[in-house]
């Protein structure tokens, strides 16, 4: 094991040096890009992207209908050398666009084993630090690759900023609510209460919800030095309640999760309705007036079936083969070693 432990240490600390230098790179090649824009942008929209095309085709259709998309810059941060996801979002022509090329950490030799949490994490806040760092930006909207938007998702965060993110007690606005749905025989329809938001709780402690979320600097500036590389949005949820702080969701929902399959470690059946059933806002609207708080979710009151019934592969059940090649070259390269020292 001697041999493997040095030749795992000569090689974190190569690909660390090579990971720094090549993503330094790519900042200042977008810096360089925004600048030339030169079109003011306090908040734009931050996508980290990596390798699920067919969602993030989806995703970028109705990011072309949202409403004043051209008043923001979007800004793409891709994991890896998807090619068909790099010709995608080079084809981008609804609003300025920024590609930085992220490499992963330790150039993605853990996602090949495990799964690309970590890379996920670290592209996050990669885009965080370059939209915080780079850009004169008061605010950054983070959406994933697998969240599709409303028709009023750049002006309902432009709203949430002018009116809920001036308040220091809060981290972040998101745009989902899995309870945006149609209840007939409640005579309940989320999209006749677009102003109204709700403190995010999950049994009664305030909750974090990473699908779709806004962030003011100066919020980021008390977070960033305490982020989870491991687990970007458990960390954040952790220490939002840490800070006493809290967030804010819509009643009326502005992003549906269609990424159920193929993921890192979320996968349900993509015609399950908690999913399906989600009603997203499908107008735009004015956002004159001020926002309707309520500490409490008194709107309506629903459960959703568990798809218990099957077993969906997501990165962790893909790279089980690749942890079990390596459990047996490193089993075999101790033996080896073995041999050579006791046995010879």
């Amino acid at each position: 094991m001697a041999t493997f432990t040095i030749i795992l240490i000569g090689y974190l600390l190569v690909s660390s040096i090579i990971v720094k230098y090549r993503n330094a790179r790519e900042i200042e090649k977008a810096a360089t890009a925004i600048r030339r824009i030169g079109q003011p942008c306090p908040y734009p929209i931050l996508m980290p992207v990596y390798g699920r095309p067919h969602y993030l085709r989806k995703v970028l259709q109705a990011l072309a209908g949202v409403k004043d998309i051209d008043k923001t810059i979007l800004i793409i941060s891709q994991d890896g050398s998807h090619t068909e996801v790099a010709a995608m979002i080079r084809q981008i022509n609804f609003t300025h666009t920024i590609i930085i090329q992220h490499t992963r950490p330790f150039l993605g030799i853990l996602a090949y084993f495990w799964d690309s949490l970590v890379a996920a994490s670290t592209n996050i806040h990669f885009l965080l630090e370059f939209a915080f760092s780079k850009t004169p930006a008061r605010g950054a909207i983070v959406l994933e690759d697998d969240l599709v938007p409303s028709e009023d998702f750049f002006n309902y965060f432009r709203w949430s900023f002018e009116y809920v993110l001036t308040d220091p007690k809060v981290l972040s606005v998101t745009g989902f609510n899995i309870d945006s749905r149609m209840v007939a025989e409640a005579n309940y329809h989320p999209q006749n209460y677009p102003y109204d938001l709700v403190e995010n709780k999950e049994n009664d402690r305030a909750k974090f919800s990473g699908w779709s979320w806004s962030i003011t600097r100066g919020q980021w500036q008390q977070v960033r030095k305490r982020w989870s590389f491991a687990s970007w949005d458990i960390g954040l949820d952790a220490l939002q309640r840490q800070l006493g702080l809290i967030s804010y969701k819509p009643v009326l929902s502005r992003v549906r999760n269609i990424g159920m399959q193929g993921g890192i470690n979320f996968t349900e059946a993509e015609d399950n309705p908690k999913w399906r059933s989600i009603f997203i806002a499908g107008q735009s609207y004015e956002y004159r007036e001020a926002p309707r708080f309520h500490e409490k979710d008194e709107f309506v009151k629903l459960s959703y079936a568990q798809d218990n019934h099957h077993l969906y592969p997501n990165e962790k059940t893909r790279t089980l083969r690749n942890r079990l090649w390596l459990a047996a070259a490193l089993g075999t390269l101790a033996a080896a070693e073995c041999y050579i020292l006791f046995l010879r």
